[in-house]
């Protein structure tokens, strides 16, 4: 049963590793994705215009961004003209739809701006746009990002390789980053714990099968393989099933557990 439990405990370690790696790698891109758009609405009048932001090529997370950009204008059907200001500097109009114009931040200074437009109708009538708000930041800001990402991205595969190091080299599963012990009382293999102090002749842990305390050096995935099959063998001859659980089964038990809670 204590095999069990720690196959189950370095399972649920893995799992949960992964899961985490997941959710940083879906926000990380999100923040960096390469359709950057911002949309700001005027809903209390219909015939504002609508400015939003894309990102052509360059650098764009939350508000600050770098390189080459398109202002954007969605609208009244009617409108022939539009202008295009940063911080209230006219730089530049587009006279047919979809209005759109480039622009650069290198060609700007550093720091806040602000984007706005004006949509002219045939009539005469002049429809302002939402300002929006940005931070032009320098090209190494964007690079500093990129690295940090990249580093993310390497340490989180150093971590899942860990975590699974032992299981791809001969042990049946894996034993976490600190890697599994033999226990030398009762030769059963257990993942060395967190919270275990390191000393000079290994870590000072304690096996969760037969408690004793003892120096738990790494062992090779040989010896740990090693261990479980002679941990097999016991259970087996005392009549408890290592095999793992799959999904159907852990959701069954649950769902039979969950009858008797109030």
């Amino acid at each position: 049963m204590g095999s069990k439990k720690v196959f189950l405990h370095s399972r649920s370690l893995r799992r949960a590793v992964l899961t985490f790696t997941f959710v940083m790698l879906a926000v990380t891109f999100a923040a960096c994705s390469s359709s950057f758009v911002s949309v700001v609405a005027a809903q209390d009048d219909a015939s504002a215009i609508r400015l939003r932001l894309r990102r052509d090529f360059g650098y764009g997370s939350g508000a600050q961004i770098q390189g080459r950009f398109s202002m954007i204008v969605d609208g009244a059907e009617d409108i022939e003209r539009v202008t295009f200001y940063i911080d209230d500097q006219l730089i530049g109009e587009d006279v047919e739809a979809p209005f759109r114009l480039r622009f650069n931040t290198g060609d700007y200074d550093l720091g806040w701006h602000s984007l706005r437009s004006a949509g002219f109708t045939a009539d005469g009538r002049e429809l302002a746009s939402n300002m929006l708000q940005r931070q032009f930041v320098s090209g190494s800001t964007s690079t500093y990002v990129v690295v940090a990402v990249v580093v993310l991205l390497l340490a989180f595969r150093l971590i899942s390789y860990l975590v699974t190091r032992d299981k791809k080299q001969g042990a049946k599963k894996g034993y976490g980053i600190y890697g599994g012990a033999v226990c030398p009382r009762c030769g059963r293999p257990f993942s060395r714990h967190l919270w275990a102090p390191n000393l000079i002749a290994g870590k000072l842990d304690r096996c969760p099968h037969c408690g004793k305390w003892h120096f738990a050096t790494r062992a090779t995935p040989q010896m740990l393989a090693s261990a479980e099959r002679v941990a097999d063998e016991l259970d087996a001859e005392a009549g408890v099933d290592t095999r793992e659980p799959d999904e159907d089964e852990l959701l069954r038990k649950r769902l039979d557990e969950s009858r008797f809670e109030d």
